[in-house]
C-alpha cells in the first residue's frame, strides 16, 4: 500500500496527542455507516493508547447501525445536550471525522466553533472548509474509514487495531462503496479490505446487519416510494420525492429510507436516480448514477453538497415543490446540452 499522507501533518498529529488525554470525536448529522464506522473505530483504537475519548454523534443514529455500539458510551447531542456541552467545553482535542465544514454537525456546530480546543479534519468529501488546526482530507478515498485505518498504518498504530476496530473500519468502508460496487473501488481498497478481514471479522453478518436488515415499516416505505412516488423520465431517469405526511404515515425515524435512491439504478435504462426527502428544516437530496454520469457536481452545484462521481448529496432550503422544480431544470437542462 503507497504511503499518501504528509509524514509532517502526521507528526504534528503524533504531537497534538502527545500532549492531551480527553478527546472528543465528532461526525455529521444523520450519521451513516462510514461516520459511525470511523468514528468509533477510532475512539476504540485511541482508547488502547490510554485516552480518555468520547463520540458525540449530533442526532438519532439509525436502526441498522445500533449494532455497532455495543459497549461503547457514545452521547447523541440531540438526546443530551447539557452533557455533550459540558464534555466539549472541557476536552483538549476534537476530531472532526466525515464532515467537511463544522456546520454539518448541525446544532452542535456552535459549540465546536467557541471550543478553542484544537480541530483535526479527517475526511473524503470535497471542498473542506480552512477551520482546522490539521486536516487529512482526502476526496480521492473510498470512505472516512479508509483514511483513519492509512492514518493508523502510516503513523505506525496497526498495534491498535483488533477485530472490534476492523469490523467498524470494515462497516464504512462497505456501506460507503455500496459494498464495493461504487466509484473508488480502485485495488488498494481491497487490499484494505482484506487486512482488515485478517482481524477475524464476520463478515457476513456485518453485511446482514448493515446493508441487509430493515424495519418493517422501513420496507413498507420502500415499497409505498417505488410504487406511488416514483417517476421514470425518459425511461432513463428516476425521481422519488417522500414528503412530510408519507414519512408519517410510515412513522419515519432516521435510516429508514437509506439506499431507497439505489433502487432504481436496478432498472438496466436507468442511468441516473434522485431521491428527495422531506425533513423538518430542509429538503434531503440523494443521487446515483451509473457509466460516465456524474452527480457529485449536480449535488454541488444546485443543492450546495457533494460526493463522488456515482454517489452524491445535498440539500435545499426551500419546499419540495421548488426542489422538484429544480430538478426538472436540470434535467432539460443536460437534454439541451447533449
Amino acid at each position: 500500500m503507497i504511503n499518501i499522507i504528509n509524514p509532517e501533518t502526521l507528526d504534528d498529529f503524533k504531537k497534538l496527542l502527545e500532549g492531551v488525554t480527553r478527546i472528543v470525536i465528532t461526525c455529521h448529522k444523520k450519521p451513516d455507516g462510514d461516520a459511525i464506522g470511523s468514528s468509533l473505530g477510532l475512539c476504540l483504537a485511541l482508547e488502547k493508547m490510554g485516552k480518555n475519548v468520547t463520540v458525540i454523534i449530533p442526532d438519532q443514529l439509525p436502526q441498522s447501525l445500533e449494532f455497532t455500539t455495543e459497549g461503547i458510551d457514545y452521547v447523541t447531542f440531540t438526546f443530551n445536550e447539557k452533557r455533550a456541552g459540558n464534555i466539549i467545553r472541557n476536552t483538549q482535542l476534537i476530531l472532526c471525522l466525515d464532515y467537511n465544514n463544522i456546520d454539518r454537525v448541525d446544532k452542535m456546530s456552535p459549540l465546536l466553533k467557541e471550543s478553542k480546543a484544537p480541530k483535526v479534519l479527517i475526511d473524503h468529501h470535497l471542498n473542506p472548509a480552512r477551520d482546522f488546526a490539521l486536516m487529512f482530507s482526502f476526496p480521492e478515498l473510498s470512505s472516512t474509514c479508509e483514511v483513519v485505518y492509512r492514518i493508523l498504518s502510516e503513523a505506525s498504530w496497526l498495534q491498535y487495531i483488533d477485530r472490534r476496530v476492523a469490523s467498524l473500519l470494515f462497516v464504512g468502508i462497505m456501506t460507503d462503496t455500496g459494498n464495493l460496487s461504487w466509484s473508488s473501488s480502485y485495488p488498494e481498497v481491497y487490499e484494505i479490505m482484506a487486512q482488515l478481514m485478517r482481524y477475524g471479522i464476520d463478515k457476513p453478518n456485518l453485511y446482514k446487519q448493515a446493508m441487509d436488515t430493515v424495519p418493517l415499516n422501513s420496507l413498507k416505505l420502500h415499497s409505498y416510494a417505488l410504487l406511488n412516488k416514483m417517476t421514470i423520465i425518459d425511461d432513463s431517469i428516476a425521481l422519488i420525492t417522500l414528503d412530510h405526511n408519507d414519512l408519517e404515515t410510515f412513522s419515519y425515524k432516521t435510516g429508514d429510507t437509506e439506499r431507497l435512491v439505489n433502487r432504481p439504478l436496478a432498472v438496466k435504462e436507468v442511468y441516473w436516480s434522485t431521491f428527495m426527502r422531506e425533513d423538518p428544516d430542509c429538503i434531503k437530496v440523494s443521487m446515483r448514477s451509473e457509466g460516465d454520469f456524474a452527480v457529485d457536481t449536480i449535488c454541488a452545484t444546485y443543492f450546495g453538497g457533494g460526493g463522488h462521481m456515482h454517489a452524491a448529496a445535498g440539500e435545499f432550503k426551500g419546499s419540495l415543490d421548488e426542489a422538484v422544480e429544480i430538478f426538472y431544470k436540470i434535467v432539460e437542462k443536460i437534454k439541451t446540452d447533449k
